[in-house]
């Protein structure tokens, strides 16, 4: 664009400027304006206020639904019940000598059982705790 142009665009704007000035408009149409907008704000308003409530009511629901389905009282898990002695073990262990010095070292040596040893089961009043007692044939307890 050259000056010429910007020239007649301002003349152009100062001419609107100025219809715009004499222009007079009444105030029914302003109130009009203002309630025709106060009318969309409420209705705004009502859309929002009704996915609220729907929205707070489907949460509901589902806690309510979260809720019924929780089991009230989980099963408690079975007791593992001995029901067997426990195995005998026979081992005879070979001394080894050490790798440097040459020497026997000491091993231990499992404790060795013989006869079967009785099981006895004792109930608490908590159905959790189960107290589980081995005795030997002789009456000592281990």
């Amino acid at each position: 664009m050259n000056d010429l142009d910007w020239e007649q665009d301002e003349a152009e704007f100062e001419k609107n400027a100025a219809a715009m000035r004499e222009l007079t408009i009444p105030p029914a149409a302003f109130a009009a304006v203002r309630q025709r907008v106060l009318s969309e704000i409420q209705e705004k308003k009502r859309r929002t206020l009704w996915w609220t409530w729907l929205s707070v009511a489907a949460a509901a629901c589902i806690a309510l639904l979260s809720v019924a389905y929780v089991p009230q009282n989980p099963a408690a898990p079975m007791p593992v019940i001995a029901k067997k002695d426990p195995p005998k073990i026979e081992w005879t262990p070979k001394p080894v000598r050490h790798a440097s010095s040459g020497r026997l070292l000491a091993r231990a040596r499992p404790a060795q059982k013989t006869e079967p040893l009785a099981v006895v089961k004792m109930l608490t009043d908590d159905p959790n705790v189960i107290i589980i007692w081995l005795v030997d044939q002789k009456g000592d307890s281990l």
